[in-house]
This record gives structure tokens, C-alpha cells and sequence, in this order.
């Protein structure tokens, strides 16, 4: 087939010149099953700890998908009020375009929001924060001060009652496994690390001297912060059935 037959064809699907029944159930339903398909497999077949490259070819193919969504809604609806056939199957792939249109809307602008604002929804939360420092954590505990530097969110807490002196070494060891723990098991930071974020905690005594810094990335508390996740995949994949 030549390439300016395929164009024809194409600028024909979209100015619905195409029958009804092989724009709605080939371009349509036929291409987006193909589509879930390999959205499914490539989910199934992944490393959870995806790269970033990785992670923008998902954007771009997911947009791609949505782009195509709208070109595929126009072709239908233009080739369904050109069909002569079943007025209610006219009507039934209206309803049937309009609702997966506005679904990849609402995908888009939730991969907007998450790929390209959450730098700044972040930073502004951060802005908002600092504003009220110091805060109390507990009796002996204030978060000091708050920064996000590219990918490092950097917090710095300060002891009231303890200097860098009152405590042996291996106090500071333990400590800083239960900030640890206590960071992979809190949600907000979860999601904040499996972004690729990396939370830096440094603690100063109550003389303003150092006592210790703890840096805690996605690999840091393991691969068991994707089992909520994994469980949430299973369960979709045997409503499916």
C-alpha cells in the first residue's frame, strides 16, 4: 500500500468517511484492547525500581495513547453521524467514545499533575512549612529547619535536652535505625522515595553541634515497599476474572 494511500485512508477515519462498524470496533475497541494488553504485560514484566528513562517512556506512551484517544473520539462520533444503520448503536458508540474520552482526560491530567507539578506542589508544602518552624515533635524534639534541594529533601531536628556529649556512640546507632525504620514505614515518605526522592535527616544538640545525619532512599528500606502495591495489582487482576 502506497504511503499516500495511507494517508487517504487515515485523513478518511477522521473525517468519519470510514463505515461506523470498522472505525468503532477496529480503531476503537480492537486498538485499545491491543493497547491494555501491553500496558498489562509490561506492568507484569517490569522491575519495580524503574529508572527514570523508563519511567519517560511510560509518560510518553501513555500520552501517546491519550493523544490518540481523542483522535480516535472524533473519528467515531464524525462516522457515527454519518451512519445510516441502528440508531441505537449510533447511540451506544457516542456514549461508549465520550466516556473513554473523558477517562484519558482525567489520566492526563493526573500524569500532569504528578510528572510535571509535584516539584512545585512539594516545594510550596515545604514553603508553607517553614513558615511555622520551629515545631515541636515531642518534649525533647524540634524539626529546626526544612529544605529540597533537586531530589534531597533535607530536614534538620534538634535535640533540647541532649548535647553532643551525653550520649555513647552506639545510642546514636540505634536511634538512627528507628528513624530509619519509622521513615520506610510512613506512607507520605513512601511515596516520596519510590519518586526517586532521597529524605536526609540531620540532628543537632541543643548547643546547635552535630550529632548525626541519616539519608534514606527507595533501596534503603527495600523492595518491600512495593508490597502494598503488588497486593493492589493482584487484586485488580482477579476482579478481572
Amino acid at each position: 500500500m502506497s504511503e499516500h494511500t495511507n494517508e487517504s485512508y487515515f485523513r478518511k477515519l477522521i473525517k468519519g468517511d470510514i463505515p461506523l462498524v470498522t472505525s468503532f470496533w477496529g480503531w476503537f475497541v480492537f486498538v485499545f484492547l491491543l493497547m491494555n494488553i501491553f500496558i498489562d504485560f509490561n506492568f507484569e514484566n517490569s522491575d519495580l525500581f524503574r529508572t527514570q528513562t523508563q519511567q519517560t517512556i511510560d509518560m510518553l506512551f501513555y500520552f501517546l495513547t491519550i493523544i490518540y484517544a481523542v483522535l480516535i473520539f472524533i473519528a467515531v462520533y464524525r462516522s457515527a453521524l454519518k451512519h445510516k444503520g441502528s440508531k441505537f448503536f449510533i447511540l451506544f458508540t457516542k456514549i461508549v467514545v465520550t466516556i473513554h474520552l473523558l477517562f484519558s482526560l482525567t489520566t492526563a491530567i493526573d500524569i500532569v499533575r504528578v510528572y510535571f507539578f509535584e516539584d512545585y506542589a512539594i516545594e510550596s508544602e515545604i514553603n508553607s512549612l517553614k513558615q511555622g518552624l520551629p515545631i515541636p515533635v515531642d518534649t525533647y524534639t524540634n524539626l529546626t529547619d526544612i529544605n529540597k534541594i533537586d531530589k534531597d529533601i533535607l530536614y534538620t531536628y534538634q535535640f533540647l535536652k541532649i548535647n553532643i556529649q551525653d550520649a555513647p556512640e552506639h545510642n546514636y546507632r540505634r536511634f538512627k535505625k528507628r528513624v530509619q525504620e519509622s521513615i520506610c514505614e510512613n506512607e507520605n515518605n513512601l511515596s516520596l522515595l519510590k519518586k526517586d526522592y532521597i529524605m536526609k535527616y540531620k540532628y543537632i544538640d541543643k548547643f546547635g553541634s552535630e550529632i548525626l545525619n541519616i539519608t534514606t532512599n527507595k533501596e534503603s528500606c527495600g523492595k518491600g515497599i512495593y508490597d502494598s502495591e503488588i497486593l493492589k495489582e493482584i487484586l485488580r487482576q482477579e476482579a478481572r476474572f
